[in-house]
């Protein structure tokens, strides 16, 4: 099974601003509670590529460390994904999305969307966090509007 959430707002700042806000996860982590600590960031390259370590929480599950890949296609969409070979794919697979549209007025509509994927015995867990992730998600664009 999959757990998915998603939310949308209308921010006052450019695409640009608002994927660069959202790239530097020290910053961003002020608006996204499950960040716990930003290890690294590398990237993005000139292809858009790159990579975080990070130790993120998921109510009910301890903090753990987690290295996840993104693609920046610039300056629409920032995908992430949980990267292969790590103790938290042994849990679940993740990808988390944010879409920008630029708007004839300057603000920016930015969709954020999340998918969880968890595995054997965890998925007992899936029945408990599917409303804690919209809330999660909900609050973090609310944040992320405020920001800007």
């Amino acid at each position: 099974m999959t757990i998915t959430a998603q939310a949308a707002a209308s921010v006052g700042a450019s695409p640009k601003d608002v994927l660069d806000f959202v790239l530097d996860l020290n910053q961003y982590r002020q608006v996204d509670s499950k960040i716990q600590r930003v290890r690294s960031v590398d990237g993005p390259d000139d292809e858009g590529r790159g990579s975080v370590r990070i130790w993120g929480k998921v109510k009910g599950f301890p903090p753990a460390p987690d290295r996840q890949e993104f693609v920046l296609e610039r300056w629409t969409k920032l995908t992430f994904t949980g990267a292969p070979r790590q103790p938290a794919r042994l849990v679940f697979d993740f990808t988390g999305i944010i879409a920008c549209q630029e708007r004839p007025d300057g603000t920016t509509d930015v969709t954020h969307s999340y998918e969880f994927r968890f595995k054997g015995l965890f998925r007992l867990a899936e029945r408990n966090l599917g409303k804690w992730l919209q809330d999660q998600i909900e609050e973090e664009l609310e944040a992320l509007a405020e920001r800007f």
